[in-house]
């Protein structure tokens, strides 16, 4: 009996699909639940707006979502599209455009000893570059490469296929490698150029008041050779005088690379304002020439250089240096550093090139109406100075030295007429022909864009620098 029951106890694990019909009870109690939940449910309806109830809605919604972390979607926006037939193109493989060669430009400057062989070793042959010289004659000869200049190789892809070499600072010769053979031509350099005005007032030397404007020496080199005639920038300047300049800057790459044409200039020395125009006549011949049309040029500079100081005078009495004994000195001694240009200070013959123990090396020129100067104690000659050379004013001639009985760098100027030593320094000279009556419309109308601005006084505001103007 005890058996019995334990098993009944079991029983309902294995047959949990018996279950005992629900209780009469149970079912009377769940109906009328049912009818009490619809009777509220319409009493509730009666009294709420159908907003209210859409909004009860929602909020049980939101709620139920909220707590259980439902997604509510558009089930129409979410619908998987309705398949369409599309027929699908094939794809044609795109042609790509041939690669561009590579274009590299080498550029360096040519160093002393330097030939086209040195430089094109390696990238032709010896045949080739010979090829190459006797070519190039007829447009300009690669046997007169310059040091400092500069050289370009242009390369494609590796293979050299041009050259570059700027002749000077105007020019530059083009060379093109091709299949036919070598292509040569000569062409202008492009330059920006951009006209500037310089203020300055002097302190103590030319040279220093135009580098304090942030412009460098070449300007300082113009404006004194403009004025040469007139100024003699040795003995003749003084503290507060001033100069304005007009001058061409020549840009290249937005880097400034060189002065152009000095248009127009004044210079007040010792209360004195000159004036310097340039102006090209109808036959293509620039000078400078002052506001009435008269040159600048005259037959002699005042001085063989531009910025040094005189050591010693003309004298007929004067205690040598060395020789420790009282003679004759008729010359002008010019103190200055070793290797400054010496300009000759007329057109002339160079009739003697030459060296001895006193003199050092020297030059001597012929001049017309009897006159001759001579250039003592040089350091080197210039590559022009052969006798024979015809000079024009202002070549230079040879460079600053102390050979021969010298103590210090410096130059010996003499001047002779008709074999007789005189003082260069009391030696007037003529100018030259003035603008001819017939040009003096067209010279008015070139200078009158300059001389407004000359004449402006220079004010004490224009001279502030502490602007560097543009380089």
């Amino acid at each position: 009996m005890q058996k019995n029951r334990r098993i009944a106890h079991h029983r309902p694990y294995r047959n949990a699909a018996r279950r005992r019909p629900a209780s009469p009870r149970l079912i009377l109690f769940l109906l009328v639940f049912l009818g009490i939940a619809s009777v509220g449910s319409v009493f509730l309806f009666n009294f709420l707006s159908p907003d209210e109830i859409q909004s009860s809605i929602d909020r049980a919604a939101l709620e139920m979502a909220a707590r259980h972390e439902y997604h509510y979607a558009d089930p129409i926006a979410e619908a998987d599209p309705e398949p369409q037939d599309v027929e699908q193109e094939e794809e044609l493989p795109v042609a790509e455009a041939p690669m561009e060669p590579e274009i590299t430009r080498m550029t360096g400057f040519i160093q002393k000893g330097d030939t086209p062989s040195t430089l094109l070793e390696g990238h032709l042959s010896m045949a080739e570059i010979y090829s190459l010289c006797d070519e190039s004659k007829d447009v300009y000869s690669l046997d007169n490469l310059k040091a400092g200049q500069s050289w370009t190789m242009i390369y494609s892809d590796n293979a050299l296929v041009g050259l570059e070499y700027e002749i000077d600072a105007d020019e530059r010769l083009v060379v093109s490698m091709t299949d036919s053979g070598y292509e040569f031509r000569r062409e202008s350099i492009p330059y920006d150029m951009e006209v500037v005005t310089v203020t300055g007032s002097i302190e103590s030397s030319l040279f220093g008041a135009v580098l304090k404007q942030g412009e460098n020496e070449d300007l300082a080199i113009r404006l004194a050779s403009v004025f040469a005639y007139d100024v003699d920038f040795v003995r003749d300047l003084r503290t507060e005088d001033t100069f304005r300049v007009i001058i061409e800057k020549k840009f290249r790459e937005g880097t400034f690379f060189d002065y152009g044409n000095l248009l127009a200039a004044s210079f007040t020395n010792q209360g004195q304002t000159y004036y310097a125009y340039r102006y090209t006549d109808k036959k293509g011949n620039s000078a400078y020439y002052d506001q009435t049309g008269r040159p600048l040029r005259k037959a002699f500079l005042k001085s063989p250089l531009p910025f040094t100081r005189i050591s010693s005078g003309y004298s007929m009495s004067r205690m040598h240096p060395i020789l420790k004994y009282r003679r004759p000195h008729q010359g002008i001694d010019y103190a200055a550093p070793t290797g400054t240009p010496i300009s000759s200070v007329a057109d002339g013959l160079i009739a003697e090139v030459g060296s001895n123990n006193s003199q050092g090396r020297y030059v001597r020129v012929t001049h017309s109406n009897g006159l001759e100067t001579i250039y003592n104690h040089m350091s080197k000659f210039s590559a022009n100075s052969k006798k024979g050379a015809k000079v024009k004013q202002g070549a230079v001639i040879g460079y600053v030295g102390s050979t021969g009985y010298a103590t210090g760098p410096h130059l010996d100027f003499r001047m002779r007429q008709n074999g007789q030593f005189i003082n260069p320094l009391k030696l007037k000279s003529l100018p030259a022909e003035p603008v001819p009556a017939r040009e003096m419309p067209n010279f008015r109308a070139t200078i009158a864009n300059f001389k407004a601005k000359l004449e402006e006084p220079i004010r004490a505001a224009s001279l502030d620098t502490s602007a560097k103007p543009r380089q």
